[in-house]
């Protein structure tokens, strides 16, 4: 049988083992975004728009066992994530290594066995040729993105740091863990942890150092029953943290805009749109205390 015939049999295979598509996507947004972390805003939606996201990317690497038969296809989809997503071509590697890094962590995926991994990598790499061919070819001067720009790359080294970055959210996390509407989503919740992850994930998105480790903010709040109203309010608290901080209005403004621009990640219309992380567990749901 052809090497590469035999490659995609191999991932197919591999694909149709997977039981908990959800927890490897989570895998792979986690990896990804860590890679850089600007590329949340090619992803904006919820837990569940960016599990439908992934598993659309296994549907395709499962189905190319005759690659030239759907040829055309993969070269519409690579001009379609770029005009439409803003995708470019050199995020396509970063996209392999946040899947093989996903693969190499998903306990039922051995990728050292019969050389599974070399069957990733060459089945992804043929791909991402056929869509990166078009890309090359496609005129971008009229892509719309969705995406968040950093117009003050130096805004970091401006505010004083990542110091102050900190300091800003202890203010702000002595406020919300006292919040009468929203303290419930922290019971049991280490504050100086809350602080150290926030912190070093907004370093990284003010174009800082990226230390953050956690998972992605949807997926990190995918649980959680949060409403734009109430993702008001923490701007409300998040603003009047940062002025009391000594930052200027603008730079306050910046900031906000920053943090803001994963809102649609987080905000959820129903509760029903809440993707609990085990069996028998509920969403969470606070109540206002005031009302």
């Amino acid at each position: 049988m052809d090497n590469k015939i035999q490659q995609r049999l191999q991932v197919k295979a591999c694909i149709e083992e997977i039981k908990d598509i959800d927890e490897l996507s989570r895998l792979f947004f986690r990896e990804l975004f860590h890679l850089d972390v600007s590329l949340e805003h090619l992803f904006p939606g919820s837990v569940l728009v960016l599990n439908r996201k992934f598993a659309n990317m296994l549907n395709t690497l499962k189905n190319v066992k005759h690659l030239e038969k759907i040829s055309d296809s993969l070269a519409s989809m690579g001009e379609r994530h770029l005009q439409k997503y803003g995708v470019k071509v050199e995020h396509l590697p970063l996209a392999q290594h946040a899947l093989l890094a996903a693969l190499e962590a998903y306990p039922a995926v051995n990728l050292a066995e019969n050389n599974l991994k070399h069957a990733w990598e060459n089945v992804f790499n043929d791909v991402a040729d056929l869509m990166i061919a078009a890309m090359q070819q496609s005129d971008s001067s009229d892509v719309q993105l969705n995406t968040y720009t950093c117009s003050h790359p130096h805004f970091l080294a401006d505010i004083g740091g990542e110091e102050v970055v900190t300091r800003v959210h202890e203010r702000f996390y002595d406020v919300m863990f006292e919040h009468p509407w929203l303290e419930g989503f922290f019971y049991g919740k280490s504050k100086s942890s809350l602080i150290m992850k926030q912190s070093q994930f907004m370093v990284a998105a003010f174009g800082g150092k990226n230390e953050y480790q956690g998972d992605t903010p949807a997926f990190a709040h995918m649980h959680m029953f949060i409403t734009d109203a109430m993702l008001d309010e923490r701007q409300h608290v998040l603003r009047a943290a940062i002025l009391a901080e000594g930052l200027s209005p603008d730079e306050a403004q910046y900031w906000l805009d920053v943090d803001d621009s994963f809102r649609s990640g987080i905000a959820k219309q129903d509760v029903s749109e809440c993707v609990t992380k085990c069996p028998g567990q509920f969403p969470l749901v606070v109540k206002d205390r005031k009302n």
